[in-house]
């Protein structure tokens, strides 16, 4: 008789420890990164498990966080797991401030019925790391090496040939540049126009074309890229064609533009990325909206210059 108590008690108090757990909230927070080059997206993850019967109150994203530009709320997604109901959201985020800073804790407010109290539960704080692109260090001074003595004999038909080549193509490429240099002083003189106009000229064509397949959204992207590059590059006499994405973060950084600026800029130029090298197809409405954060972004810097003169 006192085994089928003990029996009886195990069952009661497993029961009761799975009902304690299963009306015990929980969260969880995650992010797919800890350290981000300036610019670099971050998805803050928050996930929470309240039991069914209780009445969850969601926590308010600020319009400011403290080092850190929102740059994207995604839904709330809601699922039913072993009698909790499970809230998840992704929060995309971005920092333009150079250092190691921490995320910040959310308050869930929650009340279950049995008891009828409010209670508190927070989100993680995570760091995470800020800073630019790391120099390549690794060019290490060589030894020199002795000069070897070459002993064999100079073939000097092969040395003929090799000059007399030679000569033919300094001759050639004599007669080209001669012909170039006649054609462009015959050419008309056309004044070039300024950077900000060449942009805006761009942009408008760039607005008209088509987005229906794969292949027009990827050249729309590459080309809306290239027009940003191409009117930082005029506007600073650098080469940026040939620049990365964070190369031109980190030089509009450098030159104290507004977050917003670098927002934009990062923003567009890292869908474009996405675009050309992960197969990413946005739609034509975030393509149109990466479209105006480019223009918005020229306008402004083109007016900060020209503020300064």
């Amino acid at each position: 008789m006192k085994g089928y108590t003990k029996f009886f008690k195990l069952i009661l108090f497993l029961l009761t420890t799975q009902y304690c757990v299963a009306q015990t909230p929980t969260v969880k927070t995650f992010v797919d990164k800890q350290t981000i080059l300036i610019g670099e997206q971050i998805k803050y993850t928050v996930v929470a498990s309240f039991p069914k019967n209780s009445n969850a109150n969601w926590f308010t994203i600020p319009d400011s966080i403290p080092h850190f530009d929102l740059i994207e709320i995604a839904k709330i997604d809601t699922s039913i797991n072993n009698g909790n109901n499970i809230f998840k959201q992704v929060i995309t985020l971005t920092s333009f401030d150079s250092g190691k800073w921490n995320t910040p804790a959310f308050a869930i407010n929650f009340t279950i019925p049995s008891n009828n109290k409010v209670q508190k539960i927070y989100s993680d704080s995570i760091p995470i790391n800020v800073g630019y692109a790391i120099s390549d260090s690794s060019n290490q001074l060589r030894d020199i090496k002795p000069i070897i003595t070459d002993n064999t004999k100079p073939n000097y038909i092969k040395i003929a040939i090799i000059v007399s080549l030679a000569i033919l193509a300094f001759v050639i490429i004599l007669v080209l540049l001669k012909k170039y240099l006649k054609k462009k002083d015959s050419a008309v003189p056309v004044n070039k126009i300024s950077a900000y106009d060449e942009a805006m000229q761009s942009l408008n064509l760039l607005q008209n074309q088509s987005l229906q397949n794969d292949n027009d959204v990827k050249i729309y992207h590459t080309k809306l890229g290239s027009i940003a590059k191409q009117y930082l590059g005029r506007q600073s006499n650098m080469v940026m064609q040939n620049k990365t994405t964070s190369d031109v973060l980190v030089y509009l950084s450098a030159n104290n533009f507004s977050k917003d600026v670098l927002s934009n800029v990062a923003t567009a130029l890292r869908c474009a990325d996405a675009v050309k090298f992960a197969k990413y197809l946005p739609s034509i409405t975030e393509s149109n909206e990466n479209w105006h954060k480019i223009k918005e972004a020229i306008n402004f810097i083109h007016s900060s210059t020209q503020q300064k003169k």
